[in-house]
């Protein structure tokens, strides 16, 4: 290890889970792709992108939750989801093992016995949608309060035949070449239902007391201990904490089943979190503290000698680091963190820690793709997912290399000056602030936990400060004075959005301030504030002024607050508003502002009514800043980003992105 490197000596060390040697304490967690065929098969998609992950120097890799049982589970979780319970998947899973290996990194496959009573998916007939449904398996009567669908409990019988699809299903993934099996037991899926009184009301001895609840998962490690052999590792990734007090399974309870596991010879314990109920801790948000399930994997590392996986929002490796060095966990699993940054240990190792491209936490990869049946992207990084067309994450060289100048380096700009230039294009970004993302992004990054955003213009200002050919100029506006001095064949207008104003009356009154200026402390408001707007920055303004101690009252048009955001955090971004007693009115117009008055119409029932407040903040959206886009003559130019539509930073970095890799 060299002295770069030696500051991660913890994350970087080698370790041992049963007889399995990993050459560091890495481990990538299973994060579902919607890469695969719709049989369930493992396509070059899914492959090229583990390879990549391999390459990148992770210690292991856990290839995302594939099905063992959907005989008797017969609704897949997701759509196209992977199988490998039938001998017929072994052919494609030996091609992707065999690939991983390649680069030194070991594999594991995420096994699950089906999605329950928890099931998002359809039957895995495909065309049924629409025709009939099946209904979903579960331990008992007891549905999902998440996805309100009938249940029905599964015989006995079909229990054991569970147990020896999944001990099948192990044996291929075996020999297909898995240097383990790990054991899908959280979330609230079927095998973490029979766990948990959350969904386990059965009377038979599959149902009742702890040990009658853990039968099923003994006899599932049983079974592959049987086919599999003893010494092949088993993992089980456990749901420690359900979050549901005293009606799910919390600690206590999952300290006592690690200790049987391991007693029964299970390997290693991956230390997750939550049910569907209580999401925002299965895939913890911004909102939640660095570390956020640390707490669990040192509760059941203090209880057992097999190593446990500690997970939840250790994206800084200073914090995995950290995690490692006070003994609270054995391995580091990372899930979002290896999307973004696919070579992670490597820059690690070779000790460029401010190169790395650090997840933002805005969980678009999952709330917003996965979720909605879509495959997996990111914000931050648009070539995960497309490396079988970006092989080694290159986006190819321009057959005509020519000048570039990109007007605006917020998210779209930048993103597209540092693509542009590894086309072999000669770059010149040009930005009004002193700083990259000084427009909307800096206003982005300035309410409640959202300083994380500043990985995206402290990575992009690593990154162009590599490239030879990307001249940055700050502090440098482009207007209709000096626009005959851009020197470019091409001009990117990425010149963002600014606040829309609408013909409001009243609105122009020096006593309302924008939620912008509100986050970059331009204006100061004070006491009761009435927010205008309930979308994201409006609650995100909201969150800030609680705070500082403002009372608030959110007025939107629309049924419901922040309605385009990603579903976890958006429950805790709610739930924040709740325990502050906000006074939310959905589906009120505002008609005037007069004085300290916020005039508006209750559109359900045609009441009009005054709010009187101390403070007023209008959030009513952005409009395009695009007024260059007609101003460089002859010249080809390319609006991108907010310039040309306003929306979100995951919209203006992919637009930046291909913008770029298409000229």
């Amino acid at each position: 290890m060299n002295t770069k490197s030696a500051k991660f000596s913890h994350l970087l060390e080698p370790g041992k889970i049963g007889n399995l040697e990993i050459k560091n304490r890495v481990v990538m967690g299973p994060t579902e792709t919607l890469y695969a065929t719709s049989d369930g098969e493992i396509t070059d998609k899914i492959i090229d992108f583990y390879v990549a992950r391999a390459k990148g120097g992770c210690g292991l890799i856990t290839v995302h939750s594939a099905q063992g049982a959907t005989k008797v589970d017969k609704i897949d979780p997701y759509p196209g989801s992977i199988r490998v319970d039938d001998n017929m998947y072994i052919p494609m899973m030996s091609d992707l093992t065999e690939a991983i290996h390649r680069y030194g990194a070991k594999c594991t496959i995420n096994i699950s016995a089906g999605g329950g009573a928890q099931s998002l998916g359809f039957p895995y007939d495909k065309g049924s949608q629409g025709v009939y449904n099946e209904t979903r398996v579960a331990p008992g009567t007891l549905s999902s309060r998440f996805v309100g669908a009938p249940v029905r409990p599964l015989t006995v019988d079909e229990i054991h035949t569970i147990v020896d699809c999944m001990g099948y299903s192990c044996l291929n993934a075996k020999r297909a070449g898995f240097d383990a099996v790990t054991i899908h037991a959280i979330g609230g899926y079927l095998i973490s239902e029979f766990l948990t009184p959350w969904f386990n009301n059965r009377t038979d001895e599959y149902g009742g007391s702890l040990e009658n609840r853990y039968r099923l998962l003994r006899e599932i490690i049983q079974d592959i201990q049987a086919k599999c052999g003893k010494d092949f590792p088993i993992i089980v990734r456990m749901s420690i904490d359900e979050y549901l007090g005293d009606a799910g399974r919390g600690i206590e309870e999952s300290k006592t089943l690690c200790q049987w596991m391991e007693r029964d010879g299970v390997a290693a314990i991956d230390c997750e979190a939550a049910v569907f109920e209580t999401v925002e801790w299965m895939i913890p948000t911004i909102y939640q503290p660095e570390a956020t399930l640390a707490h669990l994997s040192a509760a059941i590392k203090s209880v057992v000698n097999i190593p446990v996986f500690a997970q939840g929002r250790m994206f800084d490796p200073n914090v995995a680091e950290k995690v490692l060095a006070e003994g609270k966990a054995d391995f580091i699993s990372e899930s979002r963190e290896w999307i973004v940054e696919p070579e992670y240990v490597k820059k690690l190792e070779r000790g460029d820690e401010e190169g790395l491209r650090l997840c933002i936490n805005c969980n678009y990869c999952i709330g917003k793709r996965v979720f909605g049946q879509m495959p997996l992207r990111c914000t931050f990084n648009p070539i995960a997912g497309r490396e079988s067309r970006f092989p080694n994450g290159k986006v190819g060289k321009s057959d005509d290399p020519r000048k570039i100048a990109i007007i605006g380096a917020g998210p779209a700009g930048m993103e597209a000056a540092y693509i542009a230039a590894q086309r072999g294009h000669k770059v010149d970004l040009y930005e009004a602030s002193d700083r990259l993302g000084g427009g909307q992004l800096r206003i982005a990054s300035s309410s409640p936990c959202k300083d994380i955003l500043n990985h995206i213009p402290d990575f992009f200002r690593v990154q162009l400060s590599r490239l030879n050919n990307v001249t940055v100029h700050l502090n440098t506006p482009v207007n209709a004075e000096n626009v005959k001095d851009i020197d470019a064949d091409t001009v990117m207008v990425c010149t963002g959005a600014e606040p829309l104003i609408p013909n409001i009356p009243g609105i122009h009154s020096d006593n309302i301030a924008t939620a912008q200026d509100v986050l970059l402390n331009k204006r100061d408001v004070h006491g009761h504030v009435v927010i205008c707007g309930g979308g994201q920055v409006g609650v995100e303004t909201a969150l800030e002024l609680l705070e500082r101690g403002c009372t608030v009252t959110i007025v939107e048009m629309l049924p419901d607050l922040i309605l385009k955001e990603e579903l976890m955090t958006r429950i805790v971004m709610m739930k924040k508003l709740a325990a502050a007693n906000v006074e939310i009115l959905c589906q009120h117009q505002i008609k005037a502002f007069e004085g300290n008055d916020v005039k508006v119409l209750d559109m359900q029932s045609g009441e009009e009514k005054a709010i009187n407040a101390d403070s007023i903040v209008i959030a009513f959206g952005t409009k395009s800043v695009n007024g260059l886009k007609d101003a460089f003559g002859d010249k080809e130019v390319i609006v991108v980003g907010d310039a040309n539509t306003p929306d979100t930073i995951t919209t203006a970095i992919n637009d930046g992105f291909w913008a770029a890799v298409e000229l």
